[in-house]
């Protein structure tokens, strides 16, 4: 008979309501006192790691779900398998024997009425450089409660400058999970800080790149002028359909200014033409006496 073990770790920040921590912030100082600047914002997605271990006539397989930043957000389809509002961390395993399945969910971190996340952000490097590989940071994440045993997160972030900051972020390690300990480690070109005066890289999120979907002001202006025009020819042509019973050319609203305006933009061209040219042939020269 054939079982199959589920074990799913997820770890994300708060709920969606509260948003991201601070320390996932573009240009978060993790050194108070020194100007070295953080951008962890393109860690804020889903990370997830799977191990499969085939043994007859069972199979294990072990899924991470992580997401430092953020809360993960849970699938209609599971809810079962997810802790209360504010888990942030959280233990999924899945017994199958046949066809039954029977979930149990063991929260890692979270942030309840009895229990707070408080998460621990520090630096571990002594080197004074923190733009260098090699330079590592402490996150813990706190608040997981089961049967009065706490559980908690432990992710090692560590700076590598060989990695690419246009392409998507490195997936980390999962070390061990002991002792109700969730320890990760995690090495990333994002866990590079920028020296003192320099500018923050954009990560390949540059806010005024039109890759990321953003419009101009130019065309925000010009999409809001046709949408009132847009609003008023049809209103127009509706309300006098309606009032006046109009038809063809009598549709457009102020039908006669309408048509006059190639005239008047003419005339109006013509008097500033003739304005210049009469400027010109006055200027100068000798006046006649």
């Amino acid at each position: 008979m054939r079982k199959c073990i589920w074990f799913v770790i997820a770890v994300c920040a708060f709920s969606n309501v509260l948003g991201a921590q601070p320390y996932c912030e573009r240009g978060f100082k993790p050194k108070p006192d020194v100007d070295y600047e953080l951008d962890l914002s393109k860690l804020n997605r889903l990370f997830e790691i799977k191990d499969v271990k085939k043994t007859q006539p069972a199979e294990e397989t072990t899924e991470f779900q992580i997401n430092p930043c953020d809360a993960l957000t849970p699938p209609t389809d599971k809810q079962e398998e997810y802790c209360e509002p504010g888990t942030v961390g959280r233990v999924v395993y899945t017994f199958k024997d046949g066809k039954a399945v029977v979930p149990v969910v063991q929260p890692i971190a979270g942030e309840y009425q009895n229990s707070k996340l408080e998460p621990e952000f520090k630096v571990l490097s002594t080197e004074e450089d923190l733009s260098k590989t090699g330079s590592r940071y402490s996150l813990v994440l706190n608040g997981g409660r089961q049967n009065d045993q706490k559980y908690s997160a432990q992710i090692t972030l560590e700076c590598d400058e060989s990695q690419d900051r246009n392409k998507e972020p490195a997936e980390p390690t999962i070390v061990t999970y002991q002792n109700n300990v969730l320890t990760i480690q995690w090495k990333t070109v994002f866990a590079c800080a920028a020296k003192p005066g320099e500018k923050l890289p954009d990560n390949g999120n540059d806010q005024s790149s039109p890759a990321d979907g953003g419009m101009s002001g130019v065309g925000i202006f010009f999409t809001t002028v046709g949408v009132l025009a847009a609003v008023y020819f049809i209103g127009g042509a509706i309300y006098n359909f309606k009032v006046y019973n109009a038809r063809g050319l009598d549709l457009i609203p102020h039908r006669d200014f309408w048509l006059d305006l190639p005239y008047l933009i003419r005339d109006l061209i013509a008097h500033i033409v003739d304005s210049i040219m009469s400027h010109r042939r006055g200027s100068g020269g000798y006046v006649s006496v």
